[in-house]
């Protein structure tokens, strides 16, 4: 295969194989591990409330601010443990491009630099072909404060002989400790994957085209493959305050700025004319899914029309409504849980058809009858063939999921996650579980187990408390 700089027209599989965690809110330590059986690639995250499985999510929304270039939150200064200057996520990937198959690791650190700001004080990217035995090596190694931008010294040095590419990789180095003092917030993004650094990348060839190679398949593969689908999202959409994003396959033809699109599922909606085809063909893929799961149920496009968009472009606009035999039902009307099983159907096509892509979904079970979930979970670890996180606090799918499917918390911030051991697939693994919060038997502690009658008392002396005590 020859390296040219370019993806655009390679196929390319991306497949998360791991994330360790340091100093991310309460998880001083955690190392999580893919399953990597032959069925489809599921991890269930459980453990006691504030034990850290959100954790995991906010490391792969990062991932995805990251891969796709734009700012990290603000927010996420808070995400620094509060003991610590520092935080660092390490994902590890498995990536195939037509017949090369890579090890691929892309390490972030963020740093505290001052009253409500921070920035990335370190961004490695590095690799190693499957098939040699040889040790892992950056391609792509910043550090805050070092001399030259980054490592290696003779990739840097390649493009430090063109003052043009030295003044746009400084402005893309600029872009991980950006202060906006207006606003009184970090404004940061990744070094490798903003759009400054990827242009003058993108002009290699040879050797040093490996980095840019791989970093466009990650840049797409974070655009288009990776989809996180926070809890705060179905609050906002249970109270009908929020848009929500669908996943759509595009075509070449359509200029892509992210394979999802927000839709009003409580609101009218307008999209440029070119668009609508593709939205319309997504909605029959989520009735198609929704039927399968609550037969009664019809979700269609509701007075659809041309209509002028404020640039002058030709759009359309349109509703989409629930049909429960001939009665039509706006959206607005229907329950939190269906709001939630139509919003994330697209993503669930996605992943059940595409190898590379990777649904994180906070809360699973939030809505949703159990039962139906066990159903969803178990047509997913049968046949997709892509992958699904997700946090849960029903025990439902542990009756469904292989063992390796799952993991634990537990009350250990230096050791935070863990596989059960001791359990086969032929037990009860809800049960298993149930057992092992009361008894133990584990590596690590998963529950400090509660006192009901101190729960009683407590809820006595609390009633007892009155406005002027």
């Amino acid at each position: 295969m020859e390296l040219k700089g370019d993806v655009i027209e390679m196929k390319y599989v991306v497949r998360l194989l791991g994330i360790e965690i340091n100093n991310i809110k309460n998880v001083i330590h955690g190392e999580i591990e893919m399953p990597q059986n032959k069925k489809g690639s599921i991890l269930g995250i459980y453990g006691a409330n504030g034990s850290g499985k959100t954790v995991v999510v906010d490391c792969m929304v990062l991932l995805k601010y990251l891969l796709s270039g734009r700012q990290i939150p603000s927010n996420f200064y808070y995400y620094i443990n509060e003991a610590s200057n520092t935080s660092s996520v390490k994902y590890r990937f498995e990536l195939k491009i037509e017949e090369k198959c890579y090890l691929v690791e892309y390490e972030i650190e963020l740093l505290k630099n001052g009253k409500k700001s921070f920035c990335i004080s370190k961004e490695k990217f590095s690799q190693r072909e499957m098939s040699e035995g040889k040790r892992i090596t950056p391609v792509f190694d910043y550090h805050k404060g070092r001399k030259e931008l980054f490592r290696p010294l003779k990739l840097y040095e390649r493009f430090s002989k063109d003052i043009q590419n030295v003044i746009a990789l400084g402005v893309a180095e600029q872009a991980t400790q950006n202060y906006n003092e207006e606003k009184g917030v970090p404004e940061v993004s990744s070094f490798l994957f903003s759009r400054k650094a990827q242009e003058v990348f993108e002009k290699t060839e040879g050797e040093a085209a490996l980095l840019s190679l791989l970093s466009q398949c990650f840049q797409k593969y974070g655009i288009y493959d990776l989809a996180v689908v926070e809890n705060a999202q179905y609050g906002y959409l249970s109270l009908n305050l929020e848009n929500m994003p669908v996943n759509i396959d595009w075509p070449d033809t359509i200029p892509k700025k992210g394979e999802s699109i927000f839709l009003r599922f409580t609101d009218i909606n307008v999209v440029p004319k070119e668009v609508f085809p593709y939205v319309a063909n997504t909605i029959k893929q989520i009735n198609i899914v929704m039927k399968s799961l609550i037969p009664e149920i019809n979700i269609e496009i509701y007075n659809a029309f041309d209509k002028l968009l404020k640039e002058g472009k030709d759009g359309v606009q349109f509703e989409i409504i629930a049909m429960r035999g001939e009665n039509r039902i706006p959206l607005l009307y229907e329950s939190a849980g269906i709001k939630k099983l139509i919003s994330i159907c697209s993503n669930l096509v996605a992943c059940y058809n595409r190898e590379s892509y990777c649904l994180v979904v906070d809360e699973l079970d939030s809505g949703i009858y159990e039962y139906l979930l066990g159903e969803c979970l178990e047509v997913m670890q049968d046949k997709a063939k892509g992958q699904l996180i997700f946090t849960s606090h029903n025990l439902r799918p542990l009756e469904i999921l292989e063992n390796d499917s799952l993991l634990y918390t537990t009350v250990n911030p230096e050791n935070c996650y863990i596989k059960s051991t001791y359990i086969k697939n032929t037990q009860n693994t809800r049960l298993s579980y149930l057992r092992t919060i009361k008894l133990g038997g584990q590596k690590e502690k998963l529950y400090n187990e509660t006192n009901i009658y101190e729960m009683e008392l407590a809820m006595r002396r609390a009633g007892r408390i009155r406005a002027n005590d």
